[in-house]
């Protein structure tokens, strides 16, 4: 009787260790989602006192693009993100809007701050203000005459802009910001020039310079010609700043996930840079805009129902965008204003919702080829 009983319970001590050896609590712990809860560690804290421009990091790691949380997506996580080849990722360039211009490098800001104050430095250019955390920078105050001869090119952009300008005397000086760009691993290089015989300078606790025009634009046009050459000649050093690593601690724009769970672009620009980086990314790509509704935020646009094809080299995105047998499909792009800029949205033709993980491949297609 004793040893049948002991028998009987065996089977049913056993079905409840199964679950109890492969939970959180058991012997076998499940740790397949734990990475759900990764979180990054802070980065290295320099002691006041110590020389922190010498203090580099040899071996950096490289950043990664932050996943989406795949607990929005039925049965298993999203795909990666397609690698989407944009042939001018790698160059060094001027970027205008309007009267905006700025250096788009493909290098993160940690390496791009050493490279400008080298610049600077090579130019016998001082600089009197140094704010790595925020990536500000000012030059000293440069008397640059117009029958002056200088040997460094600084100096020479500034005499040869206020020529041209038809202005003479006054100081000049230079007003750079470094940012992070619109994609990981990539920075930009804002540059203004100011004189006060000309204009009133801006304040000197100025560190947002999106809104101050330079005094003569031929000025920032060349110096940031001459810094773009400079710096895409030492393209492959990768020297990092640790005192400039806040700088890069975010970018302007990343894929998110909304209240909702449906996957979104967040661009962090003012609503005129915004729309325009929308507009340049889809013909970039070559995707077909059937229309173009500013007022509302909208894009129309017509793109392959297949997005998975991968390649590399030119042409690679005249051949994906063939519209041939793989299909097509309607889609709005809607742009609405956030706390800290603008969401852009992929919805169906009629403005529903998209397949979650389609409407994600399309907003990192745009992300691809913004700048």
């Amino acid at each position: 009787m004793g040893a049948h009983w002991i028998l009987r319970a065996v089977p049913v001590l056993l079905l409840a260790g199964c679950s109890w050896m492969s939970d959180d609590k058991g012997v076998f712990v499940d740790k397949s989602d734990d990475y759900l809860q990764a979180e990054e560690n802070q980065p290295l804290e320099i002691p006041p006192g110590l020389d922190t421009e010498r203090v580099q990091d040899p071996f950096p790691i490289p950043d990664i693009t932050d996943r989406l949380r795949p607990e929005y997506y039925p049965k298993r996580p999203p795909r990666p993100d397609a690698i989407y080849a944009n042939d001018n990722r790698d160059e060094v360039r001027i970027q205008r809007l309007g009267e905006r211009r700025w250096l788009v490098i493909p290098e993160a800001p940690t390496t791009v701050w050493p490279k400008v104050k080298q610049f600077l430095a090579e130019n016998g250019v001082g600089i009197v203000r140094d704010e790595p955390s925020v990536g500000r920078l000012d030059t000293e105050w440069m008397i640059v005459a117009e029958d002056g001869s200088y040997r460094d090119v600084v100096r020479q952009v500034i005499r040869d802009g206020k020529i041209g300008a038809e202005l003479e005397g006054g100081r000049d000086r230079l007003r750079i910001k470094v940012e992070p760009g619109l994609r990981e691993r990539t920075a930009e290089v804002h540059v203004r020039h100011e004189n006060p015989e000309f204009t009133t300078p801006g304040l000197e606790d100025l560190v947002e310079l999106r809104s101050t025009p330079s005094h003569v634009g031929a000025i920032e046009q060349e110096v940031l010609t001459e810094l773009g050459a400079y710096i895409a000649a030492r393209v492959a050093e990768q020297t990092v700043s640790m005192v400039a690593q806040d700088i890069g601690s975010g970018v302007k724009s990343y894929v998110d996930i909304d209240p909702g769970g449906d996957p979104v672009l967040r661009l962090l620009l003012d609503r005129e840079r915004a729309w325009a980086t929308v507009g340049q990314s889809l013909s970039r790509a070559n995707i077909d805009i059937e229309s173009a509704d500013e007022a509302a935020g909208v894009y129309r646009i017509r793109i392959p129902e297949d997005l998975d094809v991968e390649s590399e080299g030119p042409g690679f995105f005249g051949r994906l965008f063939s519209f041939g047998d793989a299909g097509e499909r309607d889609l709005q792009l809607r742009m609405s204003a956030s706390s800290d800029g603008f969401v852009l949205s992929a919805l169906d033709a009629e403005g529903g919702d998209l397949d979650r993980e389609f409407a994600q491949r399309v907003l990192v297609l745009v992300r691809e080829y913004a700048s």
